[in-house]
């Protein structure tokens, strides 16, 4: 009977934890994933970064785009990083969300008086546990194509020259 009793109790705990520990022995219930990031900095012609030279303001900056969570977070110069480190490509830009979509654009206004307007292209990417997100492979600027650098395997830094 005590021998029923623990089947009865161990095969719905075994089930269970079965269910959620597919995908390559991920447990989906645990799992959280690195998504992409996506990095604009904006340089002159001579590759001076403009916002660390002060010709513009991060405080003065605003950003739009025609999907939900648009907006920006400004990435100041990090201190304690190793001057030769790969994060520091990052300093003194612009992080930007990338929305569930194949295609967007965002609208980058400097000042009241200076607009960006940058297009992109994603592509869809499929990870264990059924999670998938766009990875921006593409954009534009002024009618160029923009180069996306990767920083690391889900950082992207796209440099504007104005």
């Amino acid at each position: 009977m005590k021998k029923l009793i623990f089947l009865l109790i161990m095969i719905p705990i075994w089930i269970g934890c079965s269910n959620n520990n597919d995908d390559d022995g991920i447990d989906c219930a645990l799992f959280d994933p690195a998504l992409p990031s996506l990095f604009i900095r904006i340089v002159d012609s001579t590759g001076a970064n403009l916002i660390e030279n002060g010709t513009i303001d991060p405080d003065n900056l605003s950003v739009e785009g025609r999907f939900s969570g648009a907006g920006f977070q400004f990435i100041p110069a990090n201190e304690f990083a190793n001057p030769d480190a790969d994060i520091r490509e990052l300093d003194n830009s612009i992080s930007l969300f990338i929305p569930y979509e194949p295609t967007f654009q965002y609208i980058i206004h400097l000042d009241d008086m200076e607009t960006i307007k940058v297009d992109f292209t994603a592509e869809l990417t499929r990870i264990p546990c059924d999670i998938t997100y766009y990875k921006p492979i593409e954009g534009v600027f002024n009618n160029e194509a923009l180069e996306l650098t990767q920083i690391s395997s889900l950082q992207f830094l796209a440099i504007i020259e104005l």
